[in-house]
């Protein structure tokens, strides 16, 4: 039969490290987006790298559409 105190003691004894329910496995996308979800603070340059990376992406989509039409005046032409 088994005495309380035995039971006791038994509940008591550390079984390894228990999870607190705060702690998070601290990796690269986890700061990321912790940062990007609570942190106010912005980058005084972020904003014109995204405007510069948007023109960017524009000028390239541009490029394609001339260099399209090109070919067809090329094609149509016979050059």
């Amino acid at each position: 039969m088994l005495s309380y105190e035995w039971l006791a003691k038994m509940s008591s004894k550390d079984k390894g490290r228990k999870w607190d329910g705060k702690s998070r496995v601290s990796n690269d996308l986890y700061r990321k987006n912790y940062n990007k979800i609570f942190r106010k603070i912005e980058d005084p340059f972020k904003k014109e790298q995204d405007e510069l990376k948007e023109s960017y992406e524009q000028s390239k989509m541009n490029k394609k559409e001339r260099e399209k039409l090109l070919k067809e005046i090329e094609d149509r032409n016979g050059f």
